[in-house]
């Protein structure tokens, strides 16, 4: 093995050594009592915060059964695609699609009425779905 010398060529800028922290060594360690019970509340005031999160509890679920979308038209955007429940109500009318603002997409849109929400009364009407 060839060991050769080779110089090193050190920045160009000055780099500046560590120094004692003068704040550090005038700091009066008479108020560290003060700094540590401001952090023994500040503890304490967690630990009761997350007492307070501990002892929650999860709200009920209550879903209402009567929303009044029985025979509402599903419609479906004709620019976006998107699928809503619309406003027009099933009835004896022929209408395919009704024309105004989207609610999905925001714009001036054809809605086109593809499907009517039904009641379910009993669960045999429900296996009827299936």
């Amino acid at each position: 093995m060839k060991i050769t010398k080779r110089s090193i060529t050190a920045a160009s800028r000055y780099v500046k050594a560590a120094e004692e922290d003068e704040e550090f060594n005038d700091m009066d360690f008479e108020d560290a009592d003060g700094v540590m019970d401001a952090l023994d509340n500040v503890a304490d005031d967690v630990e009761d915060i997350q007492d307070s999160i501990d002892d929650m509890e999860d709200d009920s679920v209550d879903i209402a059964l009567n929303n009044n979308i029985a025979n509402h038209y599903i419609a479906e955007c004709d620019k976006c695609q998107g699928v809503f429940i619309s406003a027009v109500i099933e009835s004896d009318q022929d209408i395919d699609h009704v024309s105004g603002i989207c609610p999905m997409c925001g714009k001036e849109t054809d809605q086109y009425l593809k499907w009517v929400i039904r009641e379910i009364d009993s669960p045999e009407d429900e296996d009827a779905l299936r």
